[in-house]
């Protein structure tokens, strides 16, 4: 079965930016109350990379649309819209909870956020193409 395209980008952009600002408020919490002391730079600098990237794609996506001129609607297969999108909620989650376990964690926050990258890098890779290559596989209705 198929879905507008219209529709999917929708709801993953409601769904990047909502969890983001989740994410990015947290540190920014965290860097208000002194969590990371002198070093909130460090922080900042674990932070843009994880979730920058697919903002930008995204960003990138809508601008493109808003500028161009589709004149019929495209649709995609559902089960890879549905396979992009629990993908990135999941890395969204992960990188929530990532943040969430700090104070669990015997390292030191900017340690733990450190190593984290062993588990995020890859995922955010799975996403990355996954997103990209949903957007590229749509068809015309």
């Amino acid at each position: 079965m198929k879905v507008p395209l219209k529709k999917c980008k929708k709801h993953f952009a409601i769904l990047w930016f909502v969890g983001a600002g989740v994410v990015f408020f947290l540190v920014l919490l965290q860097t208000i109350f002194g969590r990371y002391s002198e070093n909130a730079n460090d922080a900042w600098n674990w932070l843009l990379p994880t979730i920058m990237p697919t903002l930008s794609l995204i960003v990138g996506i809508l601008v493109s649309d808003a500028a161009g001129k589709q004149k019929r609607d495209k649709v995609v297969g559902r089960f890879f819209y549905r396979f992009s999108f629990i993908l990135s909620l999941s890395y969204l989650i992960l990188v929530t909870f990532t943040i969430l376990m700090q104070p669990f964690s015997s390292l030191h926050p900017l340690q733990f956020l450190k190593q984290s990258q062993l588990w995020l890098a890859p995922f955010q890779g799975l996403v990355t193409a996954s997103l990209g290559a949903f957007f590229i596989r749509s068809e015309e209705s």
